[in-house]
């Protein structure tokens, strides 16, 4: 798969995760195009989406600072 076709799958993706709205195109754009920039340095398959893997987020919220119960 070529940059270009990576880039425009990483922007629909980023589009459609963001709830597609207008008038973002080049954000999402640029934003696609630097996330493949970036994982695809040192590795040539790294920048492809097939390969993506999702980095977890930290918790957020009322229950963020608290661990599991683990006693149950």
């Amino acid at each position: 798969m070529s940059d270009e076709q990576r880039i425009r799958d990483r922007a629909y993706e980023i589009w459609e995760a963001k709830g597609r709205p207008e008038g973002q195109e080049a954000e999402h754009w640029a934003q696609a195009r630097d996330e493949v920039e970036f994982y695809k340095e040192g590795d040539a398959t790294a920048g492809s989406v097939e390969s993506g893997v999702a980095i977890p987020m930290p918790a957020t919220g009322a229950n963020a600072d608290t661990e599991p119960d683990r006693d149950n």
